[in-house]
């Protein structure tokens, strides 16, 4: 009778030992696991940030552009002329494209941005191109600027 009240004994001991373990094992996966949890919400913080920098520098280089456009199209108006009127009007075909792409840049959501930047990024380089073709026929207007 001993001898089965100490294997009881051992057993149950074992048993209880075994509960801890596993009581031990359910606490360290819960706090894994809330470890987990922040690592991604920071990982998801440090995403949304890097999006809103790059949305911003694209609203800022196309915001520049449509400044540029504006300033360049009152210098156009006190020029009067049939060349200058017909400029005005590319230039604010191209402010209104700028415009358009600036509102699409603001509402892109992360899984679009990538095309929208490149969207962005292309519509700069040919609004470079028309502005470095426009400087270039209207030479005068942009050494007055600058003198």
């Amino acid at each position: 009778m001993k001898k089965i009240m100490l294997i009881l004994g051992v057993a149950a001991f074992l048993a209880c030992n075994e509960n801890k373990q596993q009581e031990e094992k359910r606490e360290e996966m819960k706090e894994d696991a809330a470890k987990l949890k922040e690592d991604v919400k920071n990982a998801a913080n440090s995403t949304g940030d890097y999006l809103n920098e790059q949305k911003k520098q694209a609203e800022d280089a196309i915001r520049e552009r449509i400044k540029q456009i504006d300033q360049t199209s009152e210098e156009l108006k006190k020029e009067g002329t049939e060349k200058s009127r017909e400029a005005r009007k590319k230039l604010e075909g191209l402010k209104v494209e700028m415009n358009k792409k600036m509102k699409e840049v603001q509402n892109s959501s992360a899984d679009a941005w990538d095309s929208t930047r490149k969207a962005a990024d292309e519509l700069m380089k040919k609004s470079d191109k028309e502005w470095t073709d426009f400087k270039q026929d209207f030479k005068d207007l942009f050494k007055r600027d600058s003198q």
